[in-house]
């Protein structure tokens, strides 16, 4: 069956630097990578600087460069806070 999507969202300083469905996301934490699928367990992660890999709804892998930060998994939702983000 079809992945199930939840929504990712990258708030910097400037705005909405992304805000998309996916069905996977990798968060880059200082102890390591993170996968997050739909339905995952509400988390508060701090955010190592580094990429960001996702997954949209047709299966397309993209990555988004960023400084640290923090994430929020919640509600079928992620969100990035960080301060600059960059196309890889």
């Amino acid at each position: 069956g079809m992945a199930k999507a939840f929504q990712l969202r990258v708030v910097t300083a400037e705005g909405t630097a992304l805000d998309t469905p996916v069905i996977y996301c990798s968060l880059l934490t200082p102890e390591g990578s993170v996968g997050v699928l739909a339905n995952h367990a509400p988390m508060l992660c701090a955010l190592a600087e580094g990429e960001l890999l996702y997954r949209t709804e047709d299966c397309t892998e993209k990555r988004l460069k960023h400084a640290a930060g923090v994430a929020r998994v919640q509600n079928n939702a992620v969100t990035v806070l960080t301060d600059r983000t960059e196309e890889p």
